[in-house]
Order: structure tokens, then C-alpha cells, then sequence
């Protein structure tokens, strides 16, 4: 029988516990204490959520390799609305299977693009993070990015290059979708609660592989929309800029994510992974979804990403 493994965690992303069982009743029985925040749930005791509120995931059907795109922007840089188009359009001609990140960082996490200026009454928002400026400093050097806008589709490597410009992102994920080489599956639910303004979020993992690859996992928080000002192809500011798919950070502010597969994992092995998640303040949960995706540690490749609604 294959193994299920299930891993908890907190909104710091202490990883807490390993188990592993031929046959799981229900995810969290018999632990004692678990270090989520249990106070998001309002109806009663943390019991009563184990006992009523944990999803039980039935059999994964998906077939379908999805794709990433990451497009790393900045606010004054002025070619990036052309390049937010573009992935929007690959975006909208294939909405089930194809997703957008907007990072607002460069190679280096020099800022060149994205200082902000508290005194200015243009330019006073801050879109970094602190993940996307681990990104900017892990990918400055080898993966042939050099500047805004660049992108990554399914950070997978083409001809030398993980990053590319805007005129191969449609042809990069037309190939990935044709390939379709689905090698882990990914099926998640949330749980939120508009009285504490959070909820838990809860993922499976199913290796659907053979190869030994080492496998982790990752949350993005993303802002569907924040009309900002952007500096645009003409040299004008654009007060009413539509910022779309905004990259927040991590659920677990981890940028690199957690192990869910060791290279000796089997086909067919699944995991279970557990988060507590608070909306941050100034944000409105209807504005926002998470993008969940699996890749290889050792090419950063993204081999599935599936999107997830916080508030249905």
C-alpha cells in the first residue's frame, strides 16, 4: 500500500510533524498539540474542526500539467505593461490551466525598477517582499536574467535559459501544455472565516512519477488587482495602472517552500500539508487567491501549479 505522509505547519513554516501509516482515519488523530493558529476558527473547539471541517481529498483525476508564468516587473520600469499584457492574454486564451505571478523584483535585488518614494505622491508603494527578493538574489546569476521585464515559464530551461522575454512565453507554454508530463498532482481546499478573517489551508501532494526527483512545495499569496500608479512605454505615469496578479509572498513566508518528496519516494506516495493563514491587514480577501506549485530542488523547474480561492 502506498505511503501517506502528512505534514503540519504554522504561518512562520516550522515544519512540526512527520507521520507515516498505511491508512489514515483522519489526518490529525492522536496528536495531541499542534502548533496552528486555532483561533481562526470560530465555531467551536480545534476538536470540532478535526471532527467536522477537515476535508477528506477522494482520488485526484487531474491529468493535465498546468503552467506558471512569473513575470518580474517593477513599477517604473517602462516596458513592463507590455509584458503584463502579454502574460494576462496567455492567461485569459487558457484560464484553467495557466496562471500569472507579477514579481516585482530584478536580477540582483537592486531596485533598479522598484525603489519606492514615501514623499512622492506617485511612486510611495513598496511592491517588493522579502521573497521576491530572495528570488532576485538566487536567480541573478546562470539563468539568464539580466533586467525588466523577464519572465519564467514554469521556470523550465529552454536552449540554456530559465528566463526568457515576452515574445517565447506563449510558444513556452503551448509546449508544456502539448507535452503534458504530469509528474505530481495537486488537489487543495480552505477553509476561511469571515469573523476572524482567515482559515486553514489543506493540500495533497501525489507523486506520479518513477524518477527520483526531490520535490518541494510552494504557496504564493497573490492580489487579483491594485490600481497603482505605473510608470508606462511612453515615459507617462499612469495613475489608474491596473496591477494585476501581484505576488505577496509565501502563506508560510518561505520563498523556496518545504520538502514534500525525497528522490526515493514511490509513485503514487502522497503528502498532506496543513497551513494556518490570517489575512494581512489592508488587504480584502475577495481581491486575492493562492497559487500552489510543486517543483524539482535541483532545477528549480515547476513540474504543476493549481490555483486555489480563499474565499469562495
Amino acid at each position: 500500500m502506498k505511503n501517506l505522509y502528512q505534514i503540519l505547519f504554522f504561518l512562520s513554516g516550522t515544519v512540526l510533524l512527520f507521520t507515516s501509516c498505511d491508512k489514515v482515519e483522519h489526518p490529525y488523530q492522536n496528536v495531541a498539540s499542534i502548533d496552528l493558529d486555532t483561533s481562526l476558527y470560530p465555531d467551536g473547539t480545534w476538536e470540532d474542526y478535526l471532527a467536522n471541517e477537515y476535508p477528506v481529498f477522494t482520488q485526484n483525476t487531474n491529468t493535465d500539467v498546468n503552467v506558471l508564468i512569473e513575470d518580474y516587473t517593477g513599477h517604473t520600469c517602462i516596458n513592463c505593461p507590455t509584458a503584463a499584457d502579454v502574460a494576462h492574454g496567455i492567461h485569459e486564451n487558457n484560464p484553467s490551466r495557466i496562471f500569472v505571478a507579477s514579481i516585482h523584483i530584478d536580477p540582483g535585488a537592486q531596485m533598479v525598477f522598484q525603489e519606492s518614494y514615501p514623499d512622492d505622491n506617485k511612486y510611495s508603494t513598496d511592491h517588493t517582499n522579502p521573497d521576491a527578493v530572495a528570488y532576485g538574489l538566487e536567480f541573478a546569476n546562470g539563468f539568464n536574467f539580466f533586467g525588466n521585464p523577464q519572465g519564467t515559464i514554469n521556470r523550465k530551461t529552454v536552449n540554456g535559459n530559465m528566463f526568457a522575454f515576452t515574445g517565447t512565453w506563449q510558444s513556452r507554454a503551448t509546449d508544456i501544455l502539448n507535452e503534458n508530463n504530469l509528474k505530481v498532482n495537486i488537489q487543495s481546499v480552505f477553509n476561511y472565516y469571515p469573523s476572524t478573517n482567515g482559515g486553514y489551508l489543506h493540500v495533497e501532494l501525489e507523486k506520479k512519477t518513477s524518477e527520483a526527483i526531490n520535490m518541494n512545495s510552494v504557496v504564493y499569496v497573490i492580489q487579483d488587482s491594485l490600481v497603482d500608479w505605473q510608470k508606462m512605454p511612453d515615459n507617462s505615469d499612469n495613475e489608474f495602472y491596473v496591477h494585476r496578479d501581484k505576488h505577496l509572498g509565501s502563506i508560510d513566508n518561505n520563498p523556496f517552500g518545504v520538502n514534500a518528496f525525497t528522490p526515493d519516494a514511490a509513485s503514487g506516495d502522497k503528502v498532506i500539508l496543513d497551513y494556518s493563514y490570517k489575512i494581512p491587514n489592508g488587504l480584502d480577501v475577495s481581491n486575492m487567491h493562492l497559487l500552489i506549485y510543486v517543483y524539482d530542488t535541483d532545477t528549480y523547474e515547476i513540474l504543476q501549479v493549481i490555483k486555489q480561492k480563499i474565499q469562495d
